[in-house]
């Protein structure tokens, strides 16, 4: 239709619907949205009893035109659901656990052998199991610098401690078992 323009709104909240096209001193008729929906659309020119509203009319125009526009208000509410991220998995063990035995180590006064107790990658506990020869004067040493190099291992977590004055000898063996049952641990 030449003249006409066509003026189309969407949304959830059209209000009204307006149709038609001013010719002349004429109004045109402004319909409800329903009834639009239901078809009773005129095209033709209506003349209005009231001012900003008009009633359809069946007097053709000689030019009728339609014009349809709408006025929208869209709302957009946005919702966020926030998750609780999972919980965090377990730490990890720090290092290996469990009861390793070093190797016998051979030493002028006989062998020496360990065990280690190892909790978390941690040395818990240093166990003789064989202590050299059961002579006199092996045992007098042996009573003495084994505690000590326990109690060496233990606080440094480590078979690089000093050895025993005037016990050398068991010093290498028991330290040199101790080395190996740590490396049997991975540590």
């Amino acid at each position: 239709m030449k003249g006409s323009r066509i003026v189309f709104v969407a949304g959830a909240s059209a209000a009204m619907l307006a149709v038609g096209w001013k010719v002349g001193s004429l109004p045109v008729p402004t319909l409800a949205l329903a009834d639009v929906a239901n078809g009773q659309i005129s095209t033709g020119p209506t003349s209005s009893p009231t001012a900003g509203a008009s009633t359809p009319s069946s007097t053709p125009s000689a030019a009728p035109s339609t014009t349809t526009s709408a006025t929208t208000t869209t709302t957009t509410t946005t919702t966020t659901t926030t998750q609780a991220p999972p919980p965090p998995p377990p730490p990890a063990p720090a290092g290996p656990t469990g009861t390793y035995v070093g190797p016998s180590v051979s030493t002028a006064y006989g062998n020496m052998q360990v065990q280690l107790v190892i909790s978390d990658g941690k040395i818990t506990q240093v166990q003789p199991l064989v202590i050299g020869y059961g002579d006199r004067t092996s045992q007098r040493i042996n009573a003495s610098a084994v505690p000590t190099l326990e109690s060496r291992v233990l606080k440094a977590q480590t078979y690089k401690v000093s050895y025993v004055s005037g016990a050398s000898y068991t010093s290498e063996g028991f330290l040199g078992s101790v080395k190996g049952a740590m490396a049997k641990a991975g540590l």
